[in-house]
């Protein structure tokens, strides 16, 4: 709903706000660019993204698959083939954990550093 005053005069000026975004959400400058289309509901616009497509074909509707730039090091080991990702922490074999699995340990900061935060 937008808000307007008007003046009894004839002639008069009228003043005219939009309302407010749900939540007061910012309104920011425009930086993104808008493809053209009218091919979603509403005219709803597409904006340009600089990502890599690497599959079409496995997805429902053709729905792309983009690539994550992650440092993927095996993906045949885990049921379901799910992703294991090199994360470049030192590792530490825990034999008490399923199927041998390795602890990432943690770094090692400075005591002195530490020892403020007690206070």
């Amino acid at each position: 709903m937008a808000t307007s005053e008007k003046k009894s005069e004839e002639g008069a000026i009228e003043l005219y706000q939009t309302p407010p975004l749900p939540q007061n959400r910012p309104i920011a400058a425009r930086t993104l660019e808008v493809v053209d289309t009218s091919s979603l509901p509403g005219n709803r616009p597409i904006t340009a993204v600089n990502l890599e497509v690497v599959d079409t074909d496995t997805l429902p509707n053709h729905r792309p698959i983009i690539r994550s730039g992650l440092d993927i090091v095996d993906e045949e080991s885990l049921v379901g083939n799910r992703p294991i990702v090199n994360m470049g922490l030192p590792l530490v074999p825990s034999p008490n954990l399923p199927n041998n699995r390795p602890v990432a340990t943690e770094p090692i900061y400075d005591p002195a550093d530490l020892m403020g935060y007690i206070d």
